[in-house]
């Protein structure tokens, strides 16, 4: 009897453990409803094309996560790699070599990534046309942001080449890819660098008076990272971005107006991959604000 007691009571404790950990995770649940997810976007694009194309996707993970869902960027790169590292995001849309620093840096766990490859579009003046790199020595080349992936590799690219950036030829850092765009437009820079992406989203107005340089080798695209203090929410949040396809209303009108095709898994090989590139850009932006 007193065996029997025993078992009676032990089976009583692990129903009552079970249904604490099952109301602790309805509570866990219940607590992040209404809480405003913080999503950071790189601000690859300005602002307001930025946040515009991204609204679709922001409709869908309020209605999948069921809470509301905040979108936000910074001025350039710097700023915003600074402030994921300071955590002022709870997931980040970044580059891949910046992702790899979070993870490092700051814990963030990858979620996914873009279909579409990436990888520097060279443009050049459909009425200035260059014949070759070499053809760019004592000119200007353009581009957004000195600290981007693309701009990382097309460097190299021209370096590989015998051109050194500062000596043959000089950088200009404008606002956005549109920008890199109207300086070769208006010969103010002989080449620019843009993202595929980027070159999508430059004006017909400008984009009529360039044309593609050169195509450089896909690099990995974007990469959706996640801060450490929402890991309880990894699951869902990485179900709900896989999810997200064209055969949606919303990702249709994203994916139109980005041509990143689609989400994919992110693997812990692509990302150690990515440490020559984060190390490089780490000493391009230095110190922290």
């Amino acid at each position: 009897m007193r065996l029997y007691n025993n078992i009676i009571g032990l089976a009583a404790r692990f129903l009552c453990l079970v249904l604490a950990m099952a109301s602790n995770g309805v509570l866990a649940q219940d607590s992040v409803q209404g809480k405003v997810l913080q999503v950071g976007v790189l601000p690859t694009l300005s602002a307001r094309v930025l946040l515009k194309n991204y609204q679709p996707l922001q409709i869908y993970l309020e209605r999948e996560l069921k809470r509301p869902v905040e979108l936000t960027t910074a001025r350039d790169f710097r700023t915003f790699h600074f402030n994921t590292i300071e955590g002022k995001y709870d997931v980040v849309v970044t580059a891949a070599h910046l992702a790899r620093l979070a993870q490092t840096e700051a814990k963030y766990v990858p979620l996914a990534g873009y279909k579409a490859s990436n990888g520097a579009v060279l443009i050049d003046a459909r009425d200035q046309p260059l014949r070759s790199v070499q053809d760019l020595k004592g000119k200007t080349l353009a581009f957004g942001d000195r600290n981007a992936l693309n701009v990382i590799q097309a460097v190299r690219y021209l370096r590989e080449r015998g051109l050194r950036e500062d000596v043959d030829y000089t950088l200009l850092e404008t606002s956005s890819h549109t920008s890199a765009a109207y300086s070769v437009q208006n010969h103010q820079s002989a080449l620019a660098v843009t993202s595929p992406s980027g070159y999508k989203n430059i004006p017909d107005a400008i984009k009529g008076s360039v044309k593609v340089f050169a195509l450089l080798p896909a690099i990995p695209s974007l990469t959706w990272m996640a801060h450490p203090r929402v890991a309880t929410e990894v699951p869902r949040i990485k179900a709900a971005l896989l999810g997200f396809t064209s055969g949606t209303e919303e990702g249709r009108q994203f994916y139109e107006a980005t041509g990143y095709i689609g989400m994919r898994e992110v693997t812990s090989d692509e990302m150690k991959a990515l440490e020559p590139y984060a190390q490089l850009v780490k000493s391009l932006l230095g110190p922290g604000q």
